[in-house]
């Protein structure tokens, strides 16, 4: 797309008019919102009330373009567009289900860790009634969205805060207990060398995986393990839960998790530190 197009691309629709506007605050930086803004992947499933699946077209810092499927299978294409120095985007629907719609957002930091929203509804002309009903249900929409972002974009701003990972050279081993103990508490919580992961049965075998997705740093502590694997809530992104490894094809694997060492004669399971484990998550 072209510095050209998205010029064009800021002008509003002048045969739309407003529906609804929808204001709130949340609790996250400008940062964390703008980078919510181009994360189109994230749409099918933090929102899959909303979205069946995405298809990116084109993408860039100008915002991005994709096909999508709505949950009620209906299929529409769409374009973000993004201003950032105006601290404003437009989320235009140009064909299919719902054309032509223009949903302009204004964003404004009030402070360190909240952002102002302003969100504007823009649709063809119709009768009050239909309008206000549309409207409403704009808003009603927004609102859950808004809401689902927040909660991500908390928790992500939460695991940025940690840091990067990295294991504690004084930690190498561990002792958590009886096998017949901890697997009656599977899956499992455990905290090892200031990093949380999760023990996890895999074909008879305990196995330990770490509970941060290395795409975004999702949430991986309540995956279901599905073939012994394991799918970011976030983004889709799936990892074999023994190895770290991607199994859909990505260049990213999870942080090393702590090998898991069980007694023959005592029965008394022990995290053994990966001698591997200073390696960077995405080799």
């Amino acid at each position: 797309m072209s510095a050209t197009d998205v010029s064009n691309s800021l002008d509003r629709n002048p045969e739309l008019i407003v529906a609804s506007t929808y204001r709130r605050e949340v609790f996250a930086s400008l940062e964390r919102v703008w980078e919510n803004v181009y994360d189109w992947e994230h749409l099918p499933w933090i929102h899959s009330k909303a979205f069946n699946a995405i298809d990116l077209v084109d993408s860039g810092d100008w915002g991005w373009r994709a096909r999508i499927e709505l949950a009620g299978q209906a299929k529409a294409e769409i374009e973000l567009i993004a201003d950032r120095s105006a601290g404003r985007y437009v989320a235009r629907t140009f064909a299919g289900a719902g054309a032509p719609t223009e949903i302009w957002t204004s964003l404004e930091a009030v402070a360190e860790d909240r952002t102002a929203i302003q969100v504007e509804f823009c649709v063809a002309p119709m009768s009050e009634d239909a309008l206000r009903k549309l409207g409403g249900g704009f808003v009603s929409l927004y609102t859950l969205l808004w809401d689902q972002d927040e909660e991500m974009m908390r928790v992500r701003q939460a695991a940025l805060d940690q840091g990067p990972f990295a294991p504690s050279d004084s930690v190498e081993s561990r002792r958590i207990g009886r096998f017949d103990e901890i697997r009656s508490k599977l899956p499992m919580a455990i905290e090892f060398a200031g990093r949380s992961f999760r023990i996890i049965e895999v074909a008879g075998e305990l196995v330990a995986h770490s509970t941060e997705c290395p795409h975004r740093l999702g949430p991986l502590n309540e995956c279901e393990i599905v073939d012994g694997s394991l799918t970011c809530p976030w983004h889709g992104y799936r990892f074999d839960a023994r190895t770290g490894r991607s199994v859909d094809g990505r260049s990213l694997r999870l942080p090393h998790a702590p090998r898991i060492v069980i007694d023959s004669a005592s029965q008394e399971v022990t995290l053994v530190a990966d001698d591997s484990a200073a390696q960077s998550p995405t080799g």
